[in-house]
């Protein structure tokens, strides 16, 4: 069996990142893919059988890099209440850089729920996961004070949800990432001790 060159298959999703961002799914070849990532087409297939994926391996780098830097946040010696905003303020500004990264941005993220159609729940479920283990860190080291954790949990996820608007509509408003840093140290003023 051929092994594969791990640095070419990150060329190939680069490329493809770029092209399916600027020209959308539709729009976008293989062909073209394997141009601009300077390999051959066959050479590509090699590593993809089609776009949907390329898709789908884009779409799990994203999330696979999310993951990265959440752990990285989550394990820091930062005072937990620094790490929860840290969290959510990095997660805002990945959501935000994906939104903006071209005109295509929602066509492929419907594309990927169409493909992966768990894919959304699981992102939101890491979330959920990662500020509960948060918040609970800060009640554990007495730093906050927590009468309903599930409820307290529930709207403040609710609360920070205004800021991460589902990915899949081209329609979307304004989001300032100073307002969400707003409502995450007002969450922290009432929890802590």
């Amino acid at each position: 069996m051929q092994r594969l060159d791990e640095a070419k298959r990150d060329a190939i999703l680069q490329a493809a990142k770029q092209r399916l961002s600027q020209y959308g799914v539709k729009k976008t070849t293989m062909q073209e893919i394997a141009k601009d990532a300077g390999i051959a087409v066959g050479t590509l297939y090699l590593y993809f059988k089609n776009k949907n994926q390329i898709l789908i391996a884009a779409a799990e780098a994203y999330v696979q890099q999310h993951m990265l830097d959440s752990n990285q946040i989550l394990q820091s010696p930062l005072p937990t209440p620094e790490k929860l905003k840290r969290y959510l303020v990095n997660r805002f500004r990945a959501v935000q850089d994906h939104r903006l990264s071209g005109t295509h941005a929602a066509e492929l993220a419907r594309a990927v729920m169409r493909l992966k159609t768990e894919m959304q729940e699981e992102e939101s479920q890491v979330v959920r996961d990662n500020v509960a283990f948060l918040l609970k860190e800060g009640i554990q080291a007495n730093v906050f004070k927590v009468e309903n954790f599930e409820q307290d949990l529930k709207v403040f996820l609710y609360s920070i949800g205004y800021f991460f608007p589902k990915p899949t509509t081209e329609d979307h408003y304004e989001l300032d990432e100073k307002n969400l840093e707003m409502v995450i140290e007002w969450f922290i003023r009432q929890w802590q001790v």
